[in-house]
Parts: structure tokens; C-alpha cells; sequence
């Protein structure tokens, strides 16, 4: 019996391929990712979400993680105590769709980042190296450049 393995859609402070390397130790790049239909945000407890949004796109990193990284993430994204639902969703790549695991928080109100957040987003943008107009247009609106 072969071991399971996860596909993930980071889109968050999880854009940063060395927090990943840290969070789930097991993890590895696959590809950029783009989900369709939904749209980026920061919640009111401060931290990245997304939303559907018919017109909109998600820009993200796919991770392959083990179990024990799922069993990492989950506790990360505090999913016990109801803070992030994990789904699965079909993630645009270039070498076609990926069902991947995807964390979307269970308040999706409009609010500021936490301030600690900000460095680590912005350590995320850099490291996923996300176009220039999918950032001002997306994750400036609520994460100020540092």
C-alpha cells in the first residue's frame, strides 16, 4: 500500500516556499497555480481568505504534502476550532487541473492584516514571484508593500 499524497493550493502567507519547507516538512513545489472564481482577502481576524467571486482569479503555489503535513497544516490554519474549512478545489496549471486541498476561512468579512502577517505575505510574493498586476490589483488593496 503506497503512501497518500495531498495536493495543496497555498494562496496566503503559504505563497512562501521556505515557511512550507518549515510548516510541512514533507512538502514539495509542484507548479503555480489559478483558481477561478474566487477572489483574495483579508478577513477580520486579519489573516488571507478567499471568497467566490464570478469574475475574479486566485493566484497560488500547489505543494504535495504527506499526511503528517496535512495533520501540520490543519493545526496551522487552526481547522479544529473552526477558524479554516478545508475543501477541495479544482486548480487551473499549466499541465492542466489539479483537485487540491484548499483552506478558506470561516469568516470571510473584510478586515485588516494582523501586523506580524504583512512581512510574511510579502516574504510569500516574492517567493511565489506573482505578476506585478495581479498584486497591486488583489493583495495591495489590504497588504501594504514593505
Amino acid at each position: 500500500m503506497g503512501i497518500q499524497t495531498y495536493f495543496y493550493f497555498g494562496y496566503g502567507s503559504n505563497l512562501s516556499k521556505e515557511q512550507m519547507a518549515i510548516r510541512c516538512p514533507d512538502s514539495s513545489y509542484v507548479s503555480p497555480g489559478k483558481l477561478l472564481g474566487y477572489s483574495w482577502l483579508i478577513n477580520t481576524r486579519g489573516y488571507a481568505s478567499i471568497k467566490p467571486a464570478k469574475d475574479d482569479v486566485v493566484l497560488g503555489e500547489i505543494f504535495s504534502l504527506s499526511q503528517k503535513d496535512v495533520d501540520y497544516l490543519d493545526i496551522y490554519e487552526n481547522v479544529d476550532d473552526g477558524m479554516y474549512i478545508k475543501s477541495t478545489l479544482s486548480i487551473e496549471t499549466s499541465s492542466g487541473p489539479i483537485d487540491c486541498l484548499v483552506y478558506i476561512a470561516s469568516d470571510n468579512n473584510l478586515g485588516s492584516p494582523q501586523e506580524e502577517y504583512i512581512d510574511r505575505i510579502n516574504s510569500g510574493i516574492k517567493s511565489a514571484n506573482l505578476p506585478a498586476e495581479y498584486v497591486q490589483k488583489s493583495i495591495r488593496p489590504f497588504i501594504p508593500e514593505n
